[in-house]
Formats: C-alpha cells, structure tokens, sequence
C-alpha cells in the first residue's frame, strides 16, 4: 500500500516541543524517554538547512552534549501533547533547575531558556486568576 505521509522535518519541531525519543549512550540506543527539543542542529541560523534537530533528555540530568543533549533526526522523535506549561509541575521544576546547571554548545540552549522562562511567568500567571485558585 502506498502512503503519502509527509516525513517530519526539523520544522516540525520547534524549540521547546516535547517529545519522547531513544537516546544513545556508548554506542548503544536506550530505551525512549522524554526530551525537549533545544533548537535545529547547528543553532537557529541553520534551521532552514538543518536535518537534525538537537534534544536534551532532561530526565538523565543537567544539559551536557553527547550525554543528556544529542542531535536526533527528526523521524526518531515523537511529539507530545504536552507543553512546558501544560506538563507536570515537579518535572517542569527539574527542567527549570537543570538548565543553568549545563552546558550547550555554540549557545543552542538560548532560545530554550528563552522559553522555560516564558512557561514560568505562564505557569505565575495562571496560579494568580481566582478560577484557578478555586478549582
């Protein structure tokens, strides 16, 4: 049966998805987990010819390249349906805690802190109207 299904590109997922992917460790692809999508391969500049998308699996700790942040290509990558204000608060917390505890290469990260900080006031904004304070 033939498929016309458009293959994902690194368009499909900008900064801040959050997706769930296996990363690689020694040679050898562990079991999917989450991840959030830093940026194109490269940093911004190249998002329009880059072909991988970097990712960093903040369940395995502070950002550090070629560990917890690894570029992906983006058929390997599934996205959620969560956002970073949407999702769970403590893993939320761990993302916002980590980020400044790691390391991206050629500043990659920016744009993610850039969003982490965004979700926070969101998150601020939405504890402080009284129905959420009532439900």
């Amino acid at each position: 049966m033939l498929t016309t299904t458009k293959a994902p590109t690194v368009q499909d997922f900008p900064t801040a998805t959050l997706v769930t992917a296996a990363p690689w460790f020694r040679g050898h692809e562990l079991d999917p987990r989450p991840a959030v999508v830093v940026g194109p391969f490269g940093g911004p500049e190249f998002a329009d010819q880059a072909s991988m998308v970097v990712v960093w699996y903040f369940t395995i700790g502070a950002p550090t390249a070629g560990d917890s942040v690894q570029a992906m290509h983006p058929h390997e990558l599934t996205p959620l349906d969560d956002t970073l204000t949407t999702m769970d608060q403590a893993a939320f917390c761990d993302i916002a805690a980590s980020l400044p505890l790691g390391r991206f290469p050629y500043n990659e990260g920016d744009d993610l802190t850039a969003a982490v900080n965004r979700a926070v006031r969101e998150r601020i904004e939405q504890t402080a109207t009284p129905a959420a304070r009532h439900s």
